[in-house]
């Protein structure tokens, strides 16, 4: 599968670097193409983020957005592509965890707190395809979870993004602590 990833981010280290491991995944991933683009500002990110192509779909399936930008703010771009119909996965990474509960309500799968290991990132990107193998399911009018099963797929999806957030913030702390 093809995907394309676009990351903003105004700290160009931090940049690189998920640049890096986003390589890191597509190599240790051969049945995933991914092409990634860069940005340190919130405006042409935006502009490229919510250009469709000639099939209507969006040029993006992924972004991967730090919070803090010197132009604006990687939330208020989250709202707008959701204002705007965009379905694709919104990752962020930032150095607080004061927008993570906003982060679930514009249906990010992952709020990482930098510094970001390749490991929590791999964990995150993987969630893209198993999303997208759910929506398939969905859009063929195949059942994506057991009747049997009592909670709603996007109750259990808030609830699972949701413990994995507060065990992702735990384990930061953890290893803050531990080796602070």
């Amino acid at each position: 599968m093809f995907y394309r990833i676009a990351i903003l981010d105004d700290d160009a280290e931090a940049l690189r670097r998920t640049e890096e491991m986003l390589s890191a995944y597509g190599a240790a991933h051969p049945e995933h193409e991914l092409e990634t683009a860069c940005f340190t500002h919130t405006e042409p990110f935006m502009e490229s983020v919510c250009r469709t192509g000639y099939d209507g779909e969006w040029t993006f399936g992924m972004a991967v957005m730090d919070i803090y930008l010197p132009d604006g703010n990687g939330m208020e771009c989250a709202w707008t592509l959701r204002e705007n119909g965009y379905e694709g996965i919104i990752i962020f990474q930032s150095s607080s965890a004061e927008h993570a509960v906003e982060a679930f309500q514009v249906d990010a799968i992952q709020y990482l707190l930098k510094p970001v290991s390749q490991e929590q990132l791999f964990a995150a990107v993987g969630k893209l395809n198993r999303y997208r193998k759910t929506r398939r399911k969905m859009e063929t009018g195949e059942q994506p979870f057991s009747s049997a099963d009592k909670m709603t797929s996007a109750k259990r999806r808030t609830y699972r993004y949701t413990v994995e957030f507060f065990i992702d913030t735990l384990l930061a702390k953890w290893n803050s602590h531990k080796n602070g």
